[in-house]
């Protein structure tokens, strides 16, 4: 190996090993120069590196073994979409009933028969399904996209909570107030999708008139962003280091992305030109399928299996469209449903009532974690779902997954 390459190799080892050591040093500063200004509110390193020592009492239970049934996730109706389909279903088998009766009466009164043949059918159910699947992915991207996005104010609302705790001021009213900003915000945001103006969850977290304040603000997620913008200012002009304070509001500029990314997957439904053509597809389809099916149950297979006359055979046909109906109903309601996954009418809409709960549950479990102060703040265990929560359709509600 050339000399001047390994002279290259060496001198990039000792600059990796000095960036190493300069990333541990200004670490390390920062860690003391927060300690020195706020000597109580970071323990010492060997104790927030040692392990706590397992009890008898807070051991973990025994996992539950997977549990998984079939038959209960066909039978279940409850979240299921049969129930809102059923009478559209039921409407394209009266017509169907309609078409193969009109049949019989002009063959027997008129002797005129007609019928088509199913093969333009295959071809045009290809081309529905794909319409379908297309239209169920575009609801299912809205309804995962919002999940995304919700899991983010999940841990932007941590990192806002750990910052203003580790760096902010030790006054006591400030860091309670501070954490039940945080705490609020969620909860805020859930209502605000939801076209709901009330506010009784956040009764142990704010005072009444600081409630009915929020109550007077059209957009009351920005009230809540604005007040916990002027604690973090206010933070500042107490002490609160500058790179804290940009990195609090780095998390906080998130929560207010956050919202907006849902508020426009709310005002934003997927276009109405693409649901009236899958619809009236699907009308035109199942209308006319009848016609094509007349010729198939004029055969053989059905004779023998069913061994009847003609007559008899042919009114299997409103069976078997309310059987496609019911899949191709089934498939165009799922899109439908999934677009707006805030709305508590939708079959599968996002849980945020136990989002909020448990962000609630956590920034409180820090504020309850901090030695400088008792806090009179609600107990994580006291925190409670909303009194008018809607109640879905979970694997918790059921003793089995059927998801």
């Amino acid at each position: 190996m050339p000399s001047s390459q390994k002279h290259i190799e060496g001198f990039a080892v000792m600059a990796d090993r000095e960036s190493t050591i300069v990333v541990e040093n200004e670490l390390s500063l920062r860690y003391d120069l927060c300690s020195v200004r706020f000597p109580n509110t970071l323990p010492p390193l060997h104790r927030r590196c040692q392990m706590a020592e397992p009890s008898a009492d807070n051991e973990s239970p025994e996992p539950k073994p997977l549990a998984y049934s079939y038959w209960l996730g066909t039978f279940l109706m409850r979240g299921a979409v049969a129930p809102r389909i059923l009478m559209d279903t039921l409407a394209f088998g009266l017509i169907a009933f309609a078409i193969v009766y009109a049949t019989l009466y002009a063959a027997s009164h008129f002797q005129f028969s007609y019928s088509v043949s199913a093969r333009p059918f295959e071809v045009a159910g290809g081309v529905l399904a794909l319409l379908l699947v297309l239209r169920l992915n575009a609801g299912y991207d809205r309804w995962w996209e919002a999940r995304k996005l919700w899991g983010g104010i999940v841990n932007q609302s941590r990192n806002l909570a750990i910052i203003g705790l580790a760096y902010g001021p030790i006054e006591k009213d400030w860091r309670l107030h501070f954490i039940q900003w945080i705490a609020s915000y969620p909860h805020v945001v859930r209502r605000s999708l939801r076209g709901e103006h009330k506010l009784p969850e956040l009764e142990k977290l704010l005072r009444k008139e600081q409630i009915e304040w929020l109550l007077t603000n059209q957009h009351m997620p920005d009230a809540v962003s604005r007040e916990i913008a002027s604690m973090l200012a206010e933070a500042r002009r107490k002490g609160m280091d500058g790179f804290a304070l940009m990195e609090a509001e780095k998390q906080r500029s998130l929560l207010v992305d956050h919202l907006g990314g849902c508020e426009r997957i709310l005002k934003t439904p997927i276009a109405r030109s693409g649901a009236i053509l899958v619809r009236q597809f699907i009308f035109v389809f199942l209308i006319t399928l009848p016609v094509a099916l007349l010729q198939d149950f004029e055969g053989a297979v059905f004779g023998s299996m069913l061994g009847g006359n003609e007559s008899r055979r042919i009114w299997m046909i409103p069976l078997f469209v309310m059987l496609i109906a019911y899949m191709l109903l089934a498939l165009d309601r799922i899109g439908m449903e999934l677009q707006n996954p805030f709305e508590t009418q939708r079959l599968d809409f996002l849980p945020l009532d136990s989002i909020c709960v448990t962000i609630e549950k956590n920034v409180l479990e820090l504020l309850h974690d901090d030695d400088l102060h008792n806090y009179a703040a609600p107990a994580v265990d006291d925190v409670e779902l909303p009194p008018d929560a809607p109640v879905g359709i979970t694997n918790d509600n059921l003793k089995v997954n059927v998801s």
